[in-house]
């Protein structure tokens, strides 16, 4: 590593912490100015108002990083385009793609890091930001452990009734699967078993003495239950409301799964599911129109190069929602509203960078 690369490590890393923390600090007063009405009222202890806003920062640190990296590649580059050296080193033979290698580089682990956050962290922060706001704020009851008389749809022709689901044991008892023909005209079978349990680590219930009863032939004998498979979360079989924000990826991937199979609709956790890998593409994308932007010195500093970045970063957040809204509406399809913006801006991106090498 040479001295020019030293430079532009150094001057990048601290641009990019300064613009993280710029708007980590706006995103955060947004959440505070809420919660302290919250505290006003009473609703929430000190300690409590902590939580909720650690629970929150996974969330804040994937809306902000593109950002960050918008902001710190305009002012890093544009620093050294004022300062005369980016024309210095073209004259000297170096491109402006050596130039800003370490930032495109950087850029990729940013992207890497939300994706990181996006498959695991953000769902389950956000769920527990949720529960913590619905149990003080909203004063609803946390979903129980324990129901009775469970209906769960285990495919478009299958239907599993229990008289008591525990989500402590991760047990059902006195069990009844209905198995229709002709729609829902016509039972075709009916599975009768006392007891079945939950392996929590793959949502596979093992059912005890199974018996299957043919309606046709009026006849009852044990069911062979190599054959019989029953896949479903204790919170699909107690119907908890499952939204979209509140799941990890795989979580996200296996309800899918699941809502297909039972004929549900999964189309908002399929439009969270690709947004997430789009959204954490993004970071690399803001950092190419940064670099491209800020190498192109114009009065005006910092303060310019901010008003760039809220802009740029803006346009991108606001078209983006627009397109997810279409999504659910079903006038756009969901690759369409996940990736578009994302290519546009990079195409964007790209003819910027390559005019900036001239």
């Amino acid at each position: 590593m040479n001295k020019l690369d030293k430079y532009i490590i150094i001057n990048y890393i601290k641009s990019f912490i300064l613009g993280m923390m710029m708007f980590f600090l706006i995103f955060l007063l947004a959440e505070s100015i809420t919660l302290t009405g919250w505290l006003m009222d009473g609703k929430l202890k000190g300690y409590e108002a902590l939580k909720y806003l650690a629970y929150g920062t996974p969330e804040i640190i994937t809306n902000t990083a593109p950002l960050g990296v918008l902001l710190g590649s305009l002012l890093c580059i544009s620093k050294m385009a004022k300062q005369l050296e980016i024309a210095a080193m073209k004259t000297s033979g170096i491109s402006f793609a050596r130039i800003t290698l370490f930032p495109v580089f950087f850029s990729f682990l940013v992207s890497a890091g939300v994706f990181w956050l996006n498959y695991d962290m953000l769902g389950k922060s956000n769920l527990k930001k949720e529960n913590l706001k619905s149990f003080k704020i909203d004063n609803e009851e946390p979903v129980k452990a324990q129901k009775k008389f469970v209906f769960v749809k285990i495919n478009k022709k299958t239907v599993l009734y229990s008289e008591n689901v525990n989500k402590n044991t991760g047990t059902m008892e006195y069990i009844e699967i209905f198995k229709f023909e002709r729609g829902f005209s016509k039972i075709g079978k009916i599975y009768t078993s006392p007891f079945a349990k939950i392996n929590p680590k793959t949502n596979v219930w093992t059912f005890k003495d199974l018996k299957e009863y043919d309606s046709r032939t009026n006849l009852t004998k044990p069911a062979d239950t190599r054959k019989f498979k029953f896949v479903a979360s204790m919170e699909d079989v107690l119907a908890s409301p499952v939204k979209a924000k509140n799941l990890t990826m795989p979580e996200l991937r296996e309800k899918t799964v699941y809502f297909t199979r039972v004929g549900a609709d999964s189309l908002n956790l399929r439009i969270e599911f690709y947004y997430r890998i789009s959204f954490a593409l993004s970071s690399f994308v803001m950092c190419l129109i940064g670099l491209s932007l800020g190498s192109r010195y114009v009065r005006g500093g910092a303060a310019l190069n901010i008003g760039l970045s809220v802009i740029i970063g803006y346009a991108y957040y606001g078209i983006s929602t627009i397109l997810r809204s279409m999504a659910v509406a079903g006038t756009v399809p969901i690759y369409a509203a996940c990736f578009i913006p994302l290519i546009v801006f990079f195409v964007v991106g790209i003819k910027l960078f390559r005019d900036s090498e001239y």
